[in-house]
């Protein structure tokens, strides 16, 4: 196999390790194609979606005041149809979405969630 060199924070290494623990792993090159074939496995189900599009969308954050997350909420009001805003342990808030859009619009609206570095979970339910 190629060699890839990859430079990660602390958290990252942190999480790398508890993966393999978590999955017996044998090293953090096998968690690494783990997360590779998780994130492929998202790439397909957001490719499959077409035309109007109707779920959930979850997502996890720090605090409750998130910048982005105000900026991307406002970009794509017109696919959000309810919005549960929850506060949880630890300084972390929830966020639920229904959604209902054109695909490619949803498709948007996560690509831009995943891409800020304020939001720690995002996970859209196609129903």
């Amino acid at each position: 196999m190629p060699i890839v060199s990859v430079s990660l924070t602390e958290k990252n290494l942190d999480v790398l390790d508890r993966m393999q623990e978590a999955f017996g792993l044998k090293g953090r090159s096998e968690a690494i194609r783990v997360c590779l074939r998780s994130t492929e496995d998202e790439i397909r189900e957001r490719e499959g979606l077409v035309g109007m599009v109707e779920g959930v969308l979850v997502v996890v954050h720090e605090t409750h005041n998130s910048k982005d997350l105000d900026h991307i909420r406002h970009d794509f009001r017109e696919l959000i149809y309810t919005q549960i805003h929850s506060h949880l342990k630890n300084e972390k808030c929830l966020e639920v979405f229904i959604i209902n859009g054109d695909a490619e619009d949803v498709r948007r609206l996560i690509m831009d969630f995943r891409s800020t570095d304020d939001l720690e979970y995002v996970k859209f339910v196609q129903s």
